[in-house]
């Protein structure tokens, strides 16, 4: 499966990433971002966490079955995830951001940065008041 995946095996932080609903109309921001490339049984793997405010990821969840994440790597990587494996906290009182752990369930599809921009455009970003 890891031949979908351009990076060398490393760290690398996300500029942005978005949680999405599948149509993409609301999405949730990651912050701290970042995605691991390391060489396991079957060939190189991915893997990645970011922090995400747990009282919005419940809302996004409780208005969409499938989420798929959105990955700005910087220049022209740019990447739609879907329907990627999350594990997340549990606390959902507002304001409290935790991290997500997130695992491909299938290849990464690549995104021009034109295509990349309109969906995002789309995209209505959920936020609390303390955002």
């Amino acid at each position: 499966m890891g031949e979908w995946i351009p990076f060398a095996e490393g760290r690398y932080l996300a500029e942005r990433a978005v949680l999405i609903s599948d149509d993409a109309a609301t999405g949730v921001e990651l912050t701290d971002t970042i995605i691991e490339v390391f060489e396991g049984r079957g060939g190189r793997r991915l893997q990645g966490r970011g922090r995400a405010r747990n009282a919005l990821l419940v809302q996004l969840l409780e208005e969409n079955d499938d989420l798929d994440l959105l990955l700005d790597l910087g220049g022209e990587f740019k990447y739609r995830l879907k329907q990627p494996k999350i594990q997340g906290g549990k606390v959902f009182t507002p304001g409290v951001k935790s991290f997500i752990q997130f695992l491909p369930r299938q290849p990464w599809e690549p995104l021009p940065e034109a295509d990349f921009t309109i969906l995002m455009s789309r995209v209505r970003i959920l936020s609390d008041e303390r955002s």
